[in-house]
């Protein structure tokens, strides 16, 4: 049995974001998610959401699949699409503390989602990008 009991389908463009981040807060208003928690799925969400709009269709347009879910006190999102194949996960973790002529270019995004969800995770099913994170939203 799934514990996702919310799917929305979103063309993969950034115009698309308003919308979604709408759909998402309905939904965790109604879970009583706590504020904190709320701020840092929303920034998460827009990370998340942006980076497969601009890179997953290589300019061409493509789908989203968002799901959400919960299992307890944790929040359960998932982010489907069928672009290239991309684990950003792979990315080393970010040395926040070189300068900033040091560091490499990108993976600030990934570090951030990495230091604000719980867990995070990917896998590629079907030619499919799964991209899963996970959030404590209420006091157990």
């Amino acid at each position: 049995m799934s514990v996702f009991n919310h799917e929305l389908i979103v063309s993969a463009t950034v115009d698309e974001l308003e919308g979604l981040v709408e759909w998402v807060d309905e939904i965790l208003e109604k879970e009583a998610c706590m504020m904190k928690a709320h701020s840092q799925i929303a920034i998460v969400l827009e990370e998340i959401f942006i980076n497969i709009a601009r890179y997953a269709y290589s300019g061409l347009v493509g789908n989203v699949r968002i799901r959400l879910g919960f299992e307890g006190p944790q929040m359960i999102m998932q982010f489907e699409d069928s672009g290239k194949a991309f684990n950003p996960l792979e990315y080393l973790a970010l040395d926040t503390k070189a300068g900033i002529e040091q560091r490499r270019i990108g993976g600030m995004g990934i570090h951030i989602v990495r230091k604000m969800m719980d867990k995070v995770s990917y896998t590629r099913v079907d030619d499919k990008n799964v991209f899963t994170i996970h959030k404590t939203i209420r006091n157990v």
